[in-house]
């Protein structure tokens, strides 16, 4: 889809080539913004960019002229059908744009959080993204919500650091909740479900280690986020968001950073819970994840390791360490 710069930049050109748009026309800044209900700033940074390369001018009133240098100045509002393209569709779009900005956000935070606490500046975040204060905002709740930044005061947010104790700790309060809700889900998850996520382990299997690192991801989801809502306690569950840290280590290492371990990462003991939960044994399968997540925090904890050993990371210009 490209940013909205990007967007708007192809709208904007397609436009005025098809006659949408005639010469002479002035284009203001804050009537594209409205229009497109986005912010000023991306909307100023295109014009700039059209100006450069001729497809508009400058005049002594406000705003820029289509063309590059029109004989008469046409003054009238812009409307959506101004900026139809020939799928006739209107514009940039824009629905949750904010959720594709945070899978981005995310990564850079989650690796720079492994390197010790960041301090992040939401102002420079926006400039950062383009995108306004109101979306940057959205992000950041969001990034709040799953545990990997937590704010300080205004537009100053802090990523949380995690460290070896922080690891420990979230592990601590994984054990005593996820098996908890996978006993209570055992009772009520279809069948169906559970065959679903069996299937989809033993796909993964055939293919590793050639698969995508979402895939890992999204199989992670199936047993500790999916099947976990299932136990029916949201507030348990809304506790337990506060614990992706640990699924977004290996999300953003795995498969980039450090390469899949030799062996599957964890398709057998999830295989073996899934299992349990088909023939409805909730407390052998309680038992089961408790014994994974036992496992597991030492996986994860070498992955840091390795990680650590070699941090190829670059610190976006919106995070800097304490007094840097």
């Amino acid at each position: 889809m490209g940013t909205l710069k990007d967007q708007l930049y192809h709208i904007l050109t397609e436009s005025m080539e098809s006659g949408s748009l005639e010469t002479g026309l002035v284009l203001l800044e804050s009537n594209i913004s409205e229009l497109f209900k986005i912010s000023r700033s991306p909307v100023r940074q295109t014009l700039e960019r059209l100006h450069n390369e001729g497809k508009i001018s400058r005049f002594d009133g406000r705003g820029y002229l289509v063309g590059s240098q029109p004989s008469d100045v046409i003054r009238r509002q812009l409307t959506e059908k101004d900026f139809a393209q020939s799928s006739g569709k209107m514009a940039v779009r824009r629905t949750d744009s904010w959720r594709k900005f945070a899978e981005e956000i995310e990564r850079d935070i989650v690796l720079c959080s492994m390197l010790g606490r960041m301090e992040l500046n939401e102002l420079k975040l926006a400039k950062f993204l383009d995108v306004s204060r109101t979306t940057t905002q959205k992000i950041l709740l969001h990034l709040q919500s799953l545990g990997v930044v937590e704010n300080n005061k205004y537009s100053s947010w802090t990523v949380v650091p995690l460290d070896d104790d922080r690891l420990h700790q979230l592990y601590e309060a994984r054990q005593q909740l996820e098996p908890f809700m996978i006993a209570q889900a055992t009772e009520k998850l279809p069948s169906a479900d559970i065959k679903r996520y069996i299937d989809r382990l033993d796909s993964a299997e055939n293919q590793y280690p050639n698969i995508r690192g979402e895939l890992l991801d999204e199989l992670e989801n199936d047993l500790h986020q999916h099947a976990m809502i299932a136990g029916g306690n949201d507030e348990i569950v809304t506790m337990l968001q506060r614990t992706r840290p640990i699924l977004l280590i290996s999300k953003h290492l795995l498969g980039s950073k450090i390469d899949f371990p030799q062996s599957d990462p964890f398709f057998d003991e999830h295989r073996e819970v899934f299992s349990l939960m088909l023939s409805r044994k909730p407390t052998q399968a309680r038992h089961s994840l408790f014994k994974h997540l036992t496992a597991s925090e030492s996986k994860v904890q070498h992955r840091l390791e390795q990680f650590r050993d070699n941090p190829e990371v670059d610190i976006p210009e919106y995070l800097r360490s304490p007094g840097g």
